[in-house]
């Protein structure tokens, strides 16, 4: 009996010591483990979709030898009174498709880069006007895009995808096939397949000459970016082919080019969390863009798709839903849906990354705005469930060292209370203490939360109104702006901006009269403001707001639409606090250039996509033109630049 113990004990350390190869616990990363070769990472990987190639691998590095453009920046006009991309968190700021450094107008749109020169008193110069396609060329099993823009003193970025497909036909093993004499291989099931490469980019250009310096790759999708002092990260999601993992002799790691050189992480570089999930590869990657440009990445196993990132001066954060099955779910068929929040921590002297921990919650994320950061703790608001069943939470976690790793534990919750049954959440906005929370099925619960105690939150105030805010920007301390719709009986009639005092944060009040965008018979009213925060032109020193906003017309049986660029002045005093200011529209130039555009509207694109005020001027920049207006004159054209032409006339 001795014997047997003694062997039991023996067989059940080989197996403990055999499961924790390569768990050696890094200091940088306190909780994650180290992958230690080949196939300890092919055994981790559970479910997987693409595939690594080094098909076509070039530097996508201009010659840095091009005479560079002409510039004298010290002359040129430049000012410091200027609107910026709408962002979360301050100091954090976030890429956008047009941005502005107060001398100029940097804009991306697909593969395209244009800069426009500010000159002064509402003069443009368009100085650059060209397609940034990688150099190795595009053909049609290939097409890039670009989407983020971010501006430095010393670097103008842009970020974007690449993707590109190749034919492949599967194979059987010989020892797979029916036919185990068989000396030809035997096709699979299925004859071929199309395999997409993804690859995420960053070029970087010298701000000065506009000569692009530096181009970085590394495999897989961009989920998100940030630009905090002079660090860049970039966030990108990799999973490789579920054939590859059959394979023993491919190699299913991330790689990145840099300057012409291909190269995979290596096996120690690559971390996961134990006792987690490991469907893909999550990147971080960090460039610095200070005196001496450098990057580093760091790469860990889990989640294949991050719903939704949020990141503070301090910490990055993920937060996703995966689903798993129990012996209770498996005897009724269904799936339980659970939530993971993974963190990482930035170093405020360096801006390196370590593992910050990670906890769990339920629900859903429903955008960056219900995650935040306040006095070292994360609070995070979910929505769970359908119909009937709905339950609102919000969590407050706070990060802790237990047994030498870093978790994420739930100190604080709140699990009942938020909205009626049924309701949803719909937009959430913390700041500092407070939270406001809005959810909606047929009216409009507008919430307050205290959290000044992060082990006891609290509802404290709730306010019942018609329809609903889809993004809350706190004004003033006190003062809330509603950007969402109106409603009547759970069906939306039109647009609805709203101010909110929570002056009195117990009793919450809408002030006076919202103003509604109606729909009217058979019409509608639609702003990407709704959705996309960077949409928004925030003007706090002139009491404004802007956003680029789509409307229909019912008539004669026939619908047309409208594109304007609408900026609306905030005055709490008012009857109707939120009124109509100014009104913009850029479909003239369509209709008086017919003749260069062959007629084809729907060609071109000449709805709004940002607009920026500088000095007294504003300059708004839709797909075909960029125009400029005297905010203290008439608000007529000053100058424009129809970007078409300017293409045509450089040919």
């Amino acid at each position: 009996m001795k014997k047997f113990l003694l062997l039991m004990l023996v067989i059940l350390s080989l197996f403990v010591s055999g499961c924790t190869v390569g768990n050696k616990q890094n200091a940088k990363d306190l909780g994650l483990n180290t992958v230690t070769d080949s196939e300890n990472l092919k055994s981790l990987v559970k479910e997987t979709k693409n595939r690594p190639l080094f098909d076509g691998v070039n530097s996508w590095l201009e010659d840095d030898s091009a005479s560079p453009k002409s510039s004298d920046r010290e002359t040129d006009y430049t000012s410091t009174d200027y609107t910026k991309t709408n962002v979360q968190v301050e100091g954090v700021d976030e890429g956008d498709i047009i941005k502005t450094d107060g001398s100029r107008i940097y804009i991306v749109s697909w593969n395209r880069l244009q800069v426009i020169k500010l000159l002064g008193k509402g003069q443009m110069e368009l100085v650059l006007n060209e397609k940034i396609t990688p150099v190795t060329g595009e053909n049609y099993n290939s097409y890039t895009y670009y989407s983020d823009l971010y501006v430095t003193d010393k670097y103008l970025v842009v970020t974007g995808q690449k993707m590109e497909y190749s034919y492949h036909i599967l194979e059987k093993n010989k020892d797979d096939a029916d036919n185990e004499e068989a000396t030809e291989p035997v096709l699979d099931y299925y004859p071929y397949y199309y395999n997409y490469i993804h690859m995420s980019i960053v070029d970087i250009y010298d701000i000065e000459t506009l000569v692009k310096v530096d181009s970085y790759q590394i495999t897989g999708y961009i989920e998100g970016s940030r630009l905090i002092k002079d660090n860049l990260y970039l966030i990108s999601n990799y999973q490789p082919n579920y054939y590859d993992l059959k394979n023993e002799e491919t190699d299913i790691r991330p790689w990145y080019i840099h300057n012409g050189e291909a190269k995979y992480f290596d096996y120690s570089e690559i971390k996961y969390l134990p006792d987690s999930f490991y469907q893909a590869f999550n990147i971080i990657t960090t460039i610095n863009l200070g005196k001496e440009r450098s990057i580093a990445n760091d790469v860990f196993l889990s989640a294949s798709y991050w719903g939704q990132i949020y990141v503070s001066p301090t910490a990055i954060y993920f937060a996703a839903n995966y689903y798993t099955r129990s012996f209770i779910n498996d005897l009724f068929g269904t799936w339980k849906q659970k939530g993971l929040l993974f963190s990482f921590q930035i170093n405020s002297k360096t801006g390196e990354v370590s593992f910050g921990g990670a906890g769990e919650f339920e629900g859903i994320v429903i955008n960056q705005f219900a995650m935040d950061e306040y006095n070292g703790y994360m609070r995070l608001a979910t929505t769970d469930g359908w119909g009937e069943d709905v339950v609102n939470r919000l969590y407050v976690f706070e990060r802790k060292l237990v047994d030498e790793a870093y978790k994420l534990e739930v100190v604080g919750k709140i699990d009942s209370g938020l909205g009626k049954p049924g309701e949803s959440i719909q937009s959430v906005r913390f700041n500092k203490d407070i939270a406001t929370i809005v959810t909606f099925l047929r009216t409009d619960p507008f919430y307050t939360v205290d959290l000044k105690d992060p082990y006891n939150p609290k509802i404290i105030g709730a306010l019942e109104i018609p329809g609903f805010s889809t993004y809350q920007h706190p004004w003033t301390d006190t003062l809330i702006l509603g950007i969402g719709f109106d409603a009547v009986d759970g069906r939306t009639t039109g647009m609805k901006l709203a101010l909110y005092d929570i002056t009195d944060q117990e009793n919450p009040v809408e002030v006076r009269k919202p103003l509604i965008l109606s729909n009217g018979q058979n019409s509608w009213s639609y702003s990407e403001a709704t959705w996309n925060h960077k949409a928004i032109m925030i003007d706090k020193t002139r009491n404004c707001f802007g956003f680029t906003l789509w409307r229909s017309n019912w008539d004669n049986y026939y619908y047309s639409s409208t594109n304007d660029y609408v900026i609306f002045s905030v005055d709490e005093t008012k009857e109707t606090p939120i009124t109509l200011k100014y009104s913009f529209s850029h479909i003239n130039y369509f209709q008086q250039n017919k003749s260069m555009y062959e007629g084809y509207y729907w060609r071109y694109d000449f709805a709004i996509k940002r607009a920026f005020r500088v000095d007294d001027y504003l300059y708004v920049i839709s797909g075909e033109v960029a125009t400029s207006h005297n905010l203290l004159g008439d608000l007529s054209v000053v100058d424009d630049i129809i970007f078409e032409k300017a293409f045509v006339d450089a040919k």
